[in-house]
């Protein structure tokens, strides 16, 4: 029967230590890849905790790591982060869980050059005595609500002297709510828009344009860049072509 509930006691104690995550710190950890305490050592060891991280391109998060202290376990503990993709900072940039807290917050921010995918990040936990502990979490780094710009057309004719109205149109994400600038640029000799700019405000789909062809504008086949401005973010570009024919 003490044989029995011996090797119930070891199977339970492998079932426990298979399902940590990371590896814990501090002097009561005999060994930066031990997965518990030996027995007859002191409750001297801590562990990290944290959850999957989202942020959006252009956008900030606050993020929290957690920690689970043994018993004699009351160090500050100094926390780092290795792998983090280009384009997302941290603030601070190395977090301190101090000896009286459950966790240290932080703040993830990703530039619009982020590159959206999902990133693995590896933490540390560097105690004033005793081994660091380890653990990793998952990044994802969303892409930006943006815009794309659009015409009702991929051709136009326009004759020398003659006017027409073109409209440029918006689709937005679901959740892009800025106004959008619109500029022109590779406008051939004598080809006008009017007006030179407009804006798409929130709410509306399109906006209308005048193209104007001069008496001697230059003849032939073109393709003008209309760009889309918005008060944050990144430019999104459409380029549409047009002829320009004798009148």
């Amino acid at each position: 029967m003490t044989r029995f509930f011996v090797g119930l006691l070891f199977a339970t104690l492998a079932v426990t230590v298979g399902c940590d995550k990371g590896t814990p710190g501090g002097p009561g950890a005999t060994s930066s890849t031990a997965k518990a305490p030996m027995i007859g050592q002191a409750d001297d060891t801590f562990n990290l905790t944290v959850s999957t991280v989202s942020v959006q391109q252009g956008e900030m998060t606050n993020a929290t790591i957690g920690i689970k202290r043994g018993t004699n376990f009351d160090q500050d503990v100094a926390l780092s982060f290795k792998d983090l993709p280009t384009g997302v900072e941290l603030d601070p940039v190395k977090p301190v869980l101090l000896a009286k807290a459950m966790d240290a917050k932080f703040t993830l921010k990703a530039t619009d050059a982020a590159v959206p995918g999902d990133y693995t990040i590896k933490l540390a936990g560097h105690p004033a005595k005793g081994g660091d502990a380890t653990n990793e979490f998952k990044l994802v780094v969303l892409k930006k609500d943006t815009f794309t710009l659009s015409m009702p057309f991929l051709t136009t004719a326009l004759k020398q002297g003659e006017s027409k109205a073109v409209a440029i149109s918006i689709s937005r994400d679901k959740k892009f709510d800025q106004d959008v600038t619109l500029k022109f640029d590779r406008l051939p000799k004598g080809v006008t828009m009017e007006p030179a700019t407009s804006v798409i405000k929130f709410g509306e789909t399109e906006a209308k344009f005048m193209m104007k062809a001069a008496d001697d504008a230059v003849l032939g086949d073109f393709s003008i860049q209309a760009t889309g401005h918005p008060a944050k973010g990144v430019d999104v570009t459409h380029d549409f072509k047009f002829t320009v024919a004798k009148k």
